[in-house]
């Protein structure tokens, strides 16, 4: 199982990767205008900071020439292993056989059926990555659609791993993860509300409450 950022915010990438075992981070044009500011320096810095952890970076246009011409910039300022976001449309899918037929990362975004994602893994797609609110949103069965892709997937012997991403909630991270996903990619505030949420907290002053009335202020340690 692989979780990711999703987020290009430099003091959240500090943080959580200092605190949790990311797999890497990922982003798209959305992601890196929220940000606002220079495009090159701010993906230079997230590498600086992520080290050998994947980077996801998605092109922003149209056609398979104009893909492959952002990727070559995408690869040779931040490296070969960065992983060439590609949205799955026709012109998608001849970009990411080019580019994997020279040795690039690729993750295919932008799936919302499994053919799509057949498409992808058949041209070497390393990530495909299904949109699991957004096919909610379009009353289109999130989970179905993944565990349709998982079981295509292992039918066909296929290496190709699905990264589940655009969540509005922890119950749809569980879910994708539960119908077959291999790796999630979430947002700082879904990843925190995992761990940090009152039901929680209330246990652990719990337990802070029963130790003290024995120990006082004494840690184990001191013991």
């Amino acid at each position: 199982m692989e979780i990711l950022l999703d987020t290009a915010n430099l003091e959240q990438i500090k943080k959580y990767t200092s605190l949790y075992d990311i797999t890497g981070v990922t982003s798209n044009p959305t992601i890196i205008s929220k940000e606002n500011t220079d495009f090159w320096p701010l993906l230079l810095e997230i590498r600086k900071i992520i080290g050998e952890k994947q980077l996801h970076v998605q092109v922003t246009t149209d056609t398979w020439e104009e893909m492959l011409k952002e990727a070559d910039a995408i690869r040779t300022k931040l490296g070969n292993e960065t992983y060439v976001k590609i949205p799955t449309t026709e012109q998608g899918i001849c970009a990411m056989k080019h580019l994997k037929a020279e040795g690039a990362n690729v993750t295919a975004t932008a799936i919302y059926t499994a053919q799509q994602a057949m498409m992808a893994s058949s041209v070497g797609a390393d990530y495909v990555a299904p949109y699991f609110n957004r096919m909610n949103n379009l009353n289109v069965d999130s989970k179905k659609v993944i565990r349709e892709i998982s079981q295509l997937f292992q039918i066909h012997n296929k290496e190709t791993k699905i990264l589940a991403a655009s969540f509005k909630n922890t119950e749809q991270v569980m879910d994708s993860l539960m119908s077959g996903a291999q790796a999630v990619t979430v947002s700082v505030d879904l990843l925190t509300t995992m761990v940090e949420n009152a039901i929680i907290d209330f246990a652990v002053n719990g337990f802070k409450k029963d130790w003290t009335k024995i120990y006082g202020e004494k840690k184990i340690y001191e013991l």
